[in-house]
């Protein structure tokens, strides 16, 4: 009879177990979803205001996360309290400006965005981090549709080294596990080098 109850505890567990993860699942993938359904329309308004700011755009043909890809940055992010199915960057866009016009060219953008009724409600300007090899303003932004998207900011070196070797010499470091180890290190240091020789946008202070 003990090992019956046993076997009985075990199979209520592994029950609440699955459950817990099929569920953000589910919400996961109705997120995903929704952000096709509402690409069409916020890939027309990003196109407009990069016009109307004067900047370029990059990588739109990446606009859309794969499913695959964003199946598995959901699982990394999930927490037993589902609230972690949501990957805020299942649309993403980048803008590209000279590293002196940059600065400006953001703030014109943002106050665009407001106007359209896209509220900016995270900035992230790795630019004034010096622990972070990786430079770039990254923003999410929340639409009138209800959709949340990120929009980067770079310029045509940031956007040009993320993508080239900074991204190599990443997905190199990225699966070491002892980030003691000297060729864990190395590969830091490597990143950090091409970082410190990039131009710093004038007035990125501003952003």
């Amino acid at each position: 009879m003990r090992g019956e109850k046993m076997w009985r505890n075990r199979l209520t567990v592994e029950k609440q177990y699955d459950h817990r993860v099929i569920r953000p699942q589910i919400k996961g993938m109705s997120c995903y979803i929704r952000a096709a359904v509402c690409e069409p329309k916020i890939t027309r308004q990003v196109r407009s205001i990069a016009g109307r700011a004067g900047m370029d755009m990059a990588g739109v043909e990446n606009r859309i996360k794969s499913r695959d890809s964003y199946l598995e940055k959901m699982q990394r992010k999930y927490n037993p309290g589902c609230q972690g199915y949501e990957v805020k960057d299942i649309l993403r866009y980048t803008y590209i400006a000279p590293a002196e016009e940059l600065a400006e060219k953001v703030l014109i953008a943002m106050e665009l965005y407001w106007k359209a009724g896209f509220h900016t409600v995270e900035i992230k300007n790795y630019w004034l981090d010096r622990q972070s090899p990786y430079k770039g303003i990254n923003t999410t932004l929340y639409s009138p549709y209800g959709q949340i998207f990120e929009l980067q900011y770079h310029t045509p070196e940031s956007f040009s080294i993320k993508n080239g070797k900074m991204h190599e010499l990443y997905e190199k470091q990225r699966p070491i596990k002892d980030m003691n180890s000297r060729e864990y290190l190395e590969l830091g240091n490597q990143m950090i080098k091409l970082s410190n020789a990039m131009e710093i946008p004038r007035g990125i202070e501003r952003v």
